[in-house]
């Protein structure tokens, strides 16, 4: 047993007491010294600790390497409403055969026993589990790539968001650096976070899914970023051109591609073909990530296809749109293969 359990049930034999309304009285001069003992040898950091540890007798901790659902019903079988990952701690809320009701962020669900840790060994645990959190004081947080504020913003995070430190900068500095997305990090300013050593909570299964879709959006992003800055023109105008059109006959595989060139030359929707295809809400297959599958090959005819744009052919006129060809079209429009250029 540790020096700090043996305190604490010293300290219960003396509540105990206390509480019978006895207090000293009573004891044996060798109980009482022992006792007394043992309040001498306690420091302000002891109390705190004895605190803290009984504070989880009402608390648990995920005993997990990845995640454990959490479900509404105390049964494997029940719906899942959330999960707890590693390092996510709760409070309980009632305890069944096997099962425990616990409370984590906006989740209350059935956690089996078996992934949960209880009591002192969950607080021995948690010592360790505990992540350096950064915590938005304020709406509209900038996140920015160096630390300045003159440095690009690279997101916005709502008050209340929580980040994973990288590095608090020490007593004293103006920023934090942070990571705000898988692999990514960027700098707050300290005066507009608390940072503090926080444990996880549950998410909701909406949270989950809202968090991965956030996630999948900041890598294509980066996936873009780095074909922009490193792919070249036909390469990319071929990768659109398959993911739009690759199972098109050749003539609507080129008309694609002069799509893209007239919205170019029209200087409206960007002033190169890289501006024109990764213009916002402009093209579904660059959103949600399908271009990234052809970057690397495109077919021969999209890439002939492409050539024949960028070179300046077009079969479609000046028509800068296009879509699927059962949607109606009221102004000007050709129909080639499944989609109508207007």
């Amino acid at each position: 047993m540790s020096f700090i359990s043996k305190k604490v049930l010293a300290l219960g034999a003396l509540a105990v007491l206390w509480v019978m309304g006895s207090g000293f009285t009573g004891l044996n001069v060798e109980m009482a010294a022992g006792i007394e003992s043992v309040m001498d040898d306690l420091t302000s950091e002891d109390f705190e600790e004895i605190q803290a540890q009984n504070e989880w007798d009402s608390k648990v901790l995920a005993d997990v390497e990845d995640y454990v659902t959490v479900r509404s019903e105390p049964s494997s079988e029940a719906e899942a409403v959330g999960r707890m990952f590693k390092g996510d701690g709760g409070d309980i809320v009632e305890q069944t055969e096997g099962w425990t009701k616990i409370s984590s962020g906006n989740v209350e669900g059935y956690v089996s026993n078996e992934y949960l840790l209880f009591g002192e060994e969950a607080y021995n645990q948690a010592q360790t589990e505990a992540e350096l959190t950064a915590t938005s004081l304020t709406g509209g947080l900038r996140i920015r790539e160096e630390a300045s504020t003159d440095a690009k913003i690279l997101k916005n995070v709502e008050e209340g968001a929580k980040l994973d430190v990288v590095d608090a900068g020490g007593e004293g500095s103006e920023w934090v650096q942070v990571e705000y997305a898988q692999d990514k990090t960027g700098y707050v300013s300290a005066e507009y976070v608390d940072v503090q050593y926080e444990l996880g909570e549950a998410m909701t299964m909406e949270e989950i899914e809202k968090k991965e879709e956030e996630e999948k959006r900041e890598a294509l992003k980066q996936q873009l970023e780095a074909f922009k800055a490193n792919g070249d023109d036909v390469t990319l105008l071929a990768a659109l051109i398959q993911a739009e059109g690759g199972n098109q006959p050749y003539e609507g595989q080129v008309a694609i591609g002069a799509v893209v060139m007239n919205r170019v030359r029209s200087g409206r929707y960007g002033s190169t073909i890289a501006d024109v295809i990764y213009a916002p809400g402009q093209f579904g297959v660059v959103s949600n990530g399908t271009i990234l599958r052809y970057t690397s090959s495109p077919k021969a005819s999209c890439v002939q296809a492409a050539q024949e744009a960028i070179n300046g052919y077009t079969n479609v006129g000046g028509f800068t749109h296009f879509k699927n060809a059962r949607s109606s079209v009221s102004s000007d429009h050709i129909v080639i293969g499944n989609h109508v250029f207007y």
